[in-house]
């Protein structure tokens, strides 16, 4: 017979995965290859797993998250865990188990399971859901910037295969691409051109930044990745942007990335306000206003718009 006072002390895979923000395939698949969390059989066949792992794998999730490997991390103990990083605060055995995870975090997580999946028609449907539900600003902001950087995380940490990496961003692309596009339609005015600059291969951001945009009463024209410099040069002379918007990742050289920008800046002889955002942006240079994130973007492009001589 199960004494209570000790089946209290464990938990189902899905509340772990609730409250440590692991999803229960990773968690499954880490038990399997780790032998870590383990767990109990009930008589049933359902496996519990004990709440006082809780806070040893929201350590994991931390550390996995700083760029140490999934089999350095997975099988330490939390005390290994401090060693390895040095936090203190993991340490803390006063963490309430009981702590919930936000509803966008697990609408997050919901998606992860998707992707492992390669559900796109679910996918894409539940991003649809949430758009309609939250607005342009909020789904970029509240879920899609955290999706983007969970699916990184979950790249590095080998829970999802690159296969399941690049569908995501191919879902990702597809329907940012279609939304800023109809926010784009039958606008005229002022123009903003959207690029990044040669070598560049990560577009999410840039996608992210047009849905942003779009939002204003300027015509995006989108350039998109990877665009030559002399290109981006002949566009803006041609079609006079009020507003040149760069999307800068950290893949990219800092030297070449100030050289570049300098060089656009000269060309078109500071006539066009240049916006850069991204983990790549050269900080307090001179040329460009850097922006920290969407939210700003978007207070930044309503300040922009009223100063400008064909604002309605």
């Amino acid at each position: 017979m199960t004494e209570p006072n000790k089946m209290e002390n464990f938990i189902s895979i899905g509340e772990l995965a609730r409250l440590t923000g692991i999803t229960t395939h990773t968690l499954r698949v880490w038990e399997k290859r780790y032998g870590s969390p383990s767990s109990k059989r009930l008589p049933s066949g359902h496996r519990r797993y004990p709440k006082e792992d809780i806070p040893r794998l929201r350590a994991v999730a931390k550390a996995l998250g700083s760029g140490y490997r999934a089999s350095k991390v997975v099988p330490g103990t939390l005390e290994e865990l401090h060693g390895l990083m040095g936090l203190q605060h993991l340490m803390n055995k006063t963490v309430n188990p009981d702590q919930k995870i936000s509803s966008n975090d697990l609408m997050i997580e919901r998606w992860i399971k998707l992707i492992h999946d390669f559900d796109d028609d679910a996918l894409l449907q539940s991003f649809h859901e949430k758009w309609i539900q939250c607005g342009p600003l909020k789904f970029i902001v509240d879920l899609m910037v955290p999706l983007i950087e969970r699916i990184g995380k979950g790249w590095e940490c080998d829970e999802l295969t690159i296969s399941q990496e690049h569908f995501a961003t191919e879902c990702i692309s597809s329907f940012l691409t279609s939304k800023w596009r109809q926010l784009n339609i039958r606008k005229e005015g002022w123009t903003i051109l959207m690029a990044t600059l040669p070598g560049e291969t990560q577009s999410l951001g840039l996608l992210m930044a047009a849905v942003i945009a779009s939002l204003s009463g300027g015509k995006i024209i989108y350039l998109g990745i990877d665009t030559p410099l002399g290109d981006i040069i002949s566009t803006a002379i041609n079609q006079k942007p009020e507003l040149l918007c760069f999307s800068i990742s950290c893949i990219l050289n800092p030297l070449d990335t100030e050289e570049k920008i300098l060089r656009i800046s000269n060309e078109l002889k500071n006539e066009v306000t240049i916006i850069c955002g991204g983990k790549g942006t050269p900080a307090n240079f001179p040329s460009i206003n850097k922006i920290e994130d969407f939210n700003l973007f978007n207070k930044w492009l309503e300040k922009f718009e009223e100063k400008l001589p064909t604002a309605v």
